[in-house]
């Protein structure tokens, strides 16, 4: 084994770009012959339910869930680097998380709507956003969480400054000190997407994402290590705006598989995790 890549798209918008995503997205991944897990917004999910129940059965593309309103589970506050300016030229930008009473109602408004869609609940939540520490410093949302079958979660995604890259060195772990032994955090290292990388890495004149993939991924092959992956369906409505999205993604996958890197679906590497626990 050379590392393993976890493949997550937040397929939020609940707009042509979700659609989009389920028919352009779908292709790419067959084409390139990789398993992805798809998150998608009870939203989207509502908005689409054709769209993505065609694809529930599907055997490279994990359907699983992102809350029903995008709603952050935590407050974020980013402290930003030096270049990087929020809103108002301020240094930091404050988002405000869901009290406990708005992640329970959104949950359980969001988990049997994939029931009826899908034909099963998800296992799967990303939190949107993401976290720094992801929800170890909550044992009381894990604890809503976990009432509502969730089991493996990408939560963890902001390093200490709510910013990124999250460190590689950070990898996934069960939740066994708050109380919850069978719950996995996959974490998102590194970026959350080609955006972010713009924004946060102020890359220099001729520096490509795609080239930054490839050093991660070299990394990641090298130490044997575990990288989610993050990506979204931002702009994705059409044939061409997917195109200038799958550009990177192709080039990143293909090489990625190139160097002996496998891929998983988050639900096929959390019953791998559970299975490689050690016994007590």
């Amino acid at each position: 084994m050379s590392g393993t890549i976890l493949l997550g798209i937040d397929v939020e918008s609940a707009s042509e770009a979700s659609r989009g995503y389920a028919k352009y997205g779908a292709e790419l991944f067959h084409g390139l012959g990789v398993p992805v897990t798809f998150y998608l917004t009870g939203r989207t999910l509502a908005k689409y339910p054709g769209e993505f129940a065609a694809l529930a059965a599907d055997d490279l593309i994990d359907l699983q869930c992102h809350t029903y309103d995008h709603l952050l589970l935590k407050t974020v506050f980013m402290q930003l680097p030096p270049g990087v300016k929020g809103h108002d030229d301020n240094p930091y930008y404050l988002q405000r998380g869901a009290t406990l009473q708005q992640i329970e109602e959104d949950l359980a408004r969001c988990v049997p709507l994939f029931e009826d869609v899908l034909g099963r609940r998800p296992r799967g939540l990303t939190g949107p956003w993401g976290y720094y520490r992801g929800l170890q410093d909550r044992p009381d949302i894990l604890e809503i969480v976990y009432a509502h079958g969730f089991r493996h979660l990408r939560t963890f995604a902001r390093d200490e400054r709510d910013c990124q890259p999250v460190p590689l060195a950070w990898q996934p772990f069960f939740y066994a000190p708050q109380g919850f032994p069978d719950a996995l955090e996959l974490l998102v290292q590194d970026y959350q997407d080609d955006f972010y990388w713009e924004m946060f890495a102020r890359p220099g004149p001729g520096e490509r994402y795609e080239d930054h993939l490839r050093e991660v991924a070299r990394r990641v092959a090298d130490e044997d290590l575990v990288w989610s992956v993050a990506s979204h369906d931002h702009g994705c409505d059409t044939r061409e705006g997917f195109a200038r999205k799958g550009r990177w993604l192709r080039e990143f996958v293909s090489y990625a598989k190139d160097i002996g890197i496998r891929f998983m679906s988050a639900e096929a590497y959390y019953e791998e995790a559970v299975a490689a626990r050690p016994t007590a």
